[in-house]
């Protein structure tokens, strides 16, 4: 029995077709050996063929690459004129069609966003080193308004595996009781990128594994000191930093010697340069920085333990910076004046 004529042309092509495409997938080894021989047979044609697509599309990447030349040099020359006109068609649509013009911003820069990823990364982690303080803020303000959301990501995550959280849980207690049993600061990562890492591991291999030449060693043993001005550059770096987290958290390390002339004038210039803010404006400190300056104080008090347990020689006495407060002598109210 044979199938029914198709009724029109183009039911007669498709019925075609699929019978092509049912022969073929039955007998690849036919359709192999087919294009081999044409291949063979009709070799000076295909090049050609091929000669003349690869030239087409050589054509056509040279029109748009002079149509992109054209372009910036056309933008170069009336540089001023479309910043113009592409300002007056952002207010156009930001007047015509506010929420329209937002949506489409929105879109745009977060285009820009996932396509430079490591560039937003990087701009984010450069920003929270230079000014950690408004990190753990922003931090800190994040979790006061999305408590209940982050509440229930973890218990979501918690009951994905309880056993392995409760697991986890308690093997991380075990570590912090042995951390702190031992006097150990906690741990502080962060994570970096496969480029960082691998950057870090080079330049740490090249500081450690290099060889110094006699030259090298002679210069460093009988060189020139380092000169006074870096190294009081350095002190005054030190006292800086002193002074802004005493500032800061109110916190004075048994390491800060400064006097109170001395503190006065930093915090002077710390407030000069924009570092801290006046008295008056400032706030109060974050759980956060109160967290990290207890956790400072904490570290110096077990420095300080270290070093009396390690010193070989007596303990410099510490400088005394200020004047001592006058001693209050008894007064004898019974005599007068001049008496």
């Amino acid at each position: 029995m044979t199938d029914p004529e198709p009724v029109d042309e183009e039911a007669r092509r498709e019925a075609q077709r699929a019978y092509r495409r049912r022969w073929q997938a039955e007998n690849p080894e036919k359709v192999q050996a087919y294009k081999l021989r044409y291949r063979e047979t009709h070799r000076q044609e295909l090049s050609a063929r091929e000669q003349g697509r690869a030239a087409r599309a050589k054509e056509a990447e040279a029109r748009k690459e002079a149509k992109r030349v054209y372009a910036r040099e056309y933008y170069a020359a009336h540089r001023d004129t479309q910043l113009e006109v592409q300002r007056a068609y952002r207010e156009s649509q930001k007047r015509d069609n506010p929420g329209e013009y937002r949506a489409r911003r929105r879109a745009a820069n977060q285009k820009w966003r996932d396509t430079h990823r490591e560039q937003v990364r990087q701009h984010q982690r450069d920003k929270d080193r230079d000014d950690p303080i408004a990190k753990s803020r922003g931090a800190a303000r994040y979790r006061a308004a999305h408590a209940d959301e982050m509440k229930a990501r973890r218990l979501e995550k918690y009951w994905v595996d309880p056993d392995a959280a409760r697991e986890r849980a308690r093997v991380y207690r075990a570590s912090e009781r042995r951390r702190r049993k031992i006097g150990l600061p906690p741990r502080r990562l962060h994570r970096i990128t496969g480029a960082e890492r691998i950057a870090n591991l080079a330049a740490a291999e090249a500081f450690f594994a290099r060889t110094r030449t006699p030259e090298e060693i002679a210069a460093l043993i009988y060189g020139p000191p380092t000169p006074q001005h870096l190294i009081d550059e350095l002190v005054h770096a030190n006292e800086l930093l002193r002074a802004e987290f005493a500032y800061r958290t109110g916190i004075r390390t048994s390491a800060d010697r400064l006097g109170r002339g001395r503190r006065r004038e930093l915090e002077q210039e710390l407030i000069a340069t924009g570092r801290v803010q006046p008295p008056e404006e400032r706030c109060a400190p974050t759980p956060d920085e109160v967290a990290r300056a207890a956790e400072a104080a904490r570290m110096d008090a077990i420095a300080a333990a270290i070093n009396d347990r390690l010193r070989t020689q007596p303990k410099h006495p510490a400088p005394q910076l200020d004047p001592p407060p006058a001693v209050p002598t008894p007064t004898d109210h019974r005599r007068g004046r001049g008496r």
